[in-house]
């Protein structure tokens, strides 16, 4: 129930302003007692759904039976978490590599990967066997409104460049007027108004890192970078 607040209450910010005539008691009552004209009816529900205080009156128009409570079914709330991790993994891009000299070796990742000029998800390169890449990778994954291209390229041993693409997942075209800032244990290293729609970081030492992306109001991607030097390296 908290949760489905908090996403009405942000969803609800965005709409329009409420005209200033609110349904009266008799406009409530009728609709509770299914007396209305269908457009009628739909007039005040859209003015319900957007009108907090409209809603709290509904609430209390409509008496419903006193049920026990029960506690929901094991199921239902394994199914309600599984959604849960799926719309918040949909809004990640994980990148899991580690690198020695200037290869790069492929551990994991939830986007695509773009070799030479083909696209391959993940899942068909593990089951290919293909998870080196000479001096740089490029991974990709699309957002709710833009694709996010991922470049890092391996300078040293312990350090890369990393290159941020944005662009609109329609129409290919690179997105501008959005910030783009580079985290490290919630620590902002790097931020950056995007103007051209690509941004840099360049000589990030080996670790985990978080790349948020935003536009004037909402994050619209994260991208999460654990890079790590080869276990059999000696240095």
């Amino acid at each position: 129930e908290k949760f489905i607040k908090i996403v009405y209450e942000k969803w609800k910010t965005k709409l329009p302003a409420i005209p200033e005539k609110h349904p009266n008691e008799e406009d409530m009552a009728a609709l509770v007692e299914n007396r209305l004209s269908f457009s009628e009816s739909a007039r005040i529900k859209e003015h319900i759904i957007a009108c907090l205080e409209c809603g709290q009156k509904l609430a209390l128009a409509i008496k419903l039976e006193s049920m026990p409570e029960t506690e929901p079914p094991d199921k239902l709330l394994q199914e309600s978490r599984d959604l849960i991790e799926r719309v918040i993994s949909s809004q990640t891009l994980e990148i899991l590599l580690e690198v020695k000299d200037k290869v790069l070796d492929l551990l994991n990742t939830t986007g695509a990967v773009l070799v030479g000029q083909e696209l391959f998800p993940a899942a068909v390169l593990r089951s290919r066997k293909i998870k080196d890449f000479k001096d740089e990778i490029t991974i990709l994954k699309d957002f709710r409104n833009i694709r996010v291209e991922i470049k890092l390229i391996v300078k040293e041993s312990d350090n890369f460049d990393l290159l941020v693409a944005i662009k609109d997942k329609h129409d290919q075209a690179l997105k501008n007027e959005l910030r783009v800032s580079l985290f490290k244990k919630d620590v902002e290293l790097e931020s950056y108004l995007c103007a051209t729609g690509k941004v840099s970081f360049e000589h990030v030492v080996l670790g985990r890192y978080t790349v948020e992306i935003y536009d004037l109001e909402d994050k619209l991607a994260s991208i999460l970078i654990d890079i790590k030097a080869n276990k059999n390296d000696p240095g």
